[in-house]
């Protein structure tokens, strides 16, 4: 038995690029599985097939397959020699073990050598099976669908498609610095910068008030479950403490979200470049908060020179949630915490913010300092992929 995995469509559209991206995936997926037994990797012509072992192996490797950018579905398969004779018998045992009223059979011929066109394939199987069990052939009414795909060097059987994550694999469009609050928005964003090639590095600002602890837990569990998703996760744990007291005592508390935003990124851009990344995630959604409003995103992003990707700009929270409970951040993110930006801000801080106004106001700061400051004052952690 083997595990048969297909890449996502979007892969197979790029040209002359399409070798780098299929030799990421494959090094993606080898360095998830490295600690599990299985014979043989092995890539051909728009498949990856993973030999197992033993059946012991199975659901472990399937399980990390599911959490792979770049891979559309997969598959346990039955394999045979390319002879119509083998085909037929594997197709009726499959077809034995779940004994189907009815069913169809469904043949792909990447390999244009083989002496029997796709039709034939599923004609002579599909009459060989019903001669055999006197189950009945239904090509649009049917309890079961026989998979066959006749690949260069054998044949692959399969009753089932597992969805993957589809997308792109993680690393091939480069690195960013994704904001992660410790809310329900920032990590969701995260890993659909993840699915479009990203490699993450996870950068918190750790807010100091009576949940302090339970956030930092929060963020580490929420750095656990996305370094499923990519074979490392980095995260920098910056203590804002001095910075906050010192933005509130010279900043007026409607102002002082837009500022905090603002110092972030330029804190940001040192770890930024620190990590060779190009660009930064946060989770903004457009009007779902005071800070998010698009006079007070213009001005929180002018600080920076770098692009910043927020792939939940359009989002409704109730698709955001969803998404959340899909990937296992939802539950961690719902505990309690202060977020960050809301510390000591006012009850209705300004949603139409000036830019000129802001700059004047930060220059009773020592942005500099500030920056040192946290510079001085950050946790480093790795996480592995953990189910390794």
């Amino acid at each position: 038995m083997e595990i048969l995995i297909h890449y996502a469509g979007e892969i197979g559209i790029k040209g002359k690029n399409r070798p780098l991206f299929e030799k990421k995936l494959l090094d993606n997926i080898r360095s998830s599985i490295r600690k599990i037994g299985y014979n043989k990797l092995k890539k051909t012509y728009r498949r990856i097939s993973i030999e197992l072992k033993s059946d012991y192996e199975k659901d472990k490797i399937l399980n990390l397959l599911s959490c792979i950018p770049g891979i559309a579905y997969y598959c346990l398969a039955e394999t045979c020699p390319l002879n119509i004779e083998e085909i037929k018998n594997t197709a009726l045992n499959l077809a034995k073990k779940l004994n189907p009223k009815t069913f169809c059979i469904s043949t792909n011929r990447s390999n244009k050598n083989f002496n029997l066109q796709s039709g034939e394939i599923n004609e002579t199987v599909g009459k060989y099976i019903t001669e055999n069990l006197k189950n009945k052939v239904d090509l649009e009414h049917h309890d079961l669908v026989i998979f066959i795909e006749i690949a260069e060097d054998k044949a692959y059987l399969y009753t089932k498609k597992i969805k993957g994550l589809g997308g792109l694999p993680v690393g091939v469009t480069g690195k960013l610095i994704a904001l992660i609050s410790g809310g329900i928005d920032s990590p969701v964003a995260a890993l659909r910068m993840l699915k479009r090639g990203c490699s993450i590095v996870l950068l918190h600002f750790h807010n100091y008030s009576q949940h302090s602890q339970n956030v930092k837990n929060k963020i580490l569990d929420l750095s656990k479950i996305l370094s499923k998703f990519q074979f490392k996760t980095k995260l920098y744990n910056i203590d804002f403490k001095l910075i906050q007291q010192e933005i509130v005592k010279k900043i007026p508390s409607e102002f002082r979200m837009i500022i905090y935003r603002r110092l972030m990124f330029k804190i940001g851009e040192e770890f930024l470049k620190k990590e060779l990344a190009s660009g930064f995630v946060t989770g903004d959604s457009l009007a779902q908060v005071a800070s998010q409003t698009i006079e007070n995103l213009q001005v929180i992003n002018e600080i920076t020179k770098f692009p910043i990707f927020s792939p939940l700009i359009g989002s409704d929270k109730l698709d955001i949630i969803k998404e959340a409970k899909e990937i296992g951040t939802y539950d961690i993110s719902v505990l309690p915490y202060e977020d960050c930006c809301s510390y000591l801000v006012a009850q209705h801080p300004i949603t139409k913010s000036n830019l000129e106004e802001i700059k004047k106001l930060e220059e009773k700061l020592n942005i500099n300092e500030l920056i040192q400051l946290a510079l001085k004052n950050y946790e480093y952690k790795e996480f592995i992929n953990l189910s390794n």
